[in-house]
């Protein structure tokens, strides 16, 4: 049999390039500016923001619903055509001050502006 290089006898030589008293030591991390930045208030940021977040979701005002207000006393009126905040005040709530009344309605109601469509039900307090 021929001697190749895969037939041929495998000879270890131990080396001292190999042990581990002779591998270099890292040199410790070295952060700029602006790694400091990414890696303490990146994650604070995060974290700040989720919290908020979630603050946020639970006191959050609540949104309008389809039943009356509990605590008031209130008519639900739907509106027709030609029908105006003023008109309703003092139709269905005589014994308040018609400006106080629009006012109320317009915080029942949650009403951005003083257009009515027709149709649309209306709360209107009763009492002051």
């Amino acid at each position: 049999m021929a001697n190749t290089a895969f037939s041929a006898p495998l000879h270890l030589v131990p080396s001292n390039d190999y042990l581990p008293e002779s591998q270099p030591t890292l040199a410790p991390l070295r952060l700029t500016r602006r790694g400091k930045f990414v890696l303490i208030g990146l994650p604070i940021f995060v974290v700040s923001a989720a919290a908020l977040m979630l603050l946020g979701l639970f006191l959050s005002p609540a949104n309008a619903s389809a039943e009356v207000p509990l605590g008031v006393d209130a008519v639900s009126v739907t509106v027709i055509e030609g029908d105006t905040l003023w008109g309703i005040a003092r139709e269905f709530a005589p014994q308040l001050e018609p400006r106080d009344a629009v006012q109320q309605i317009g915080d029942l109601n949650n009403l951005n502006s003083s257009v009515l469509h027709p149709g649309a039900e209306l709360f209107v307090p009763t009492g002051s």
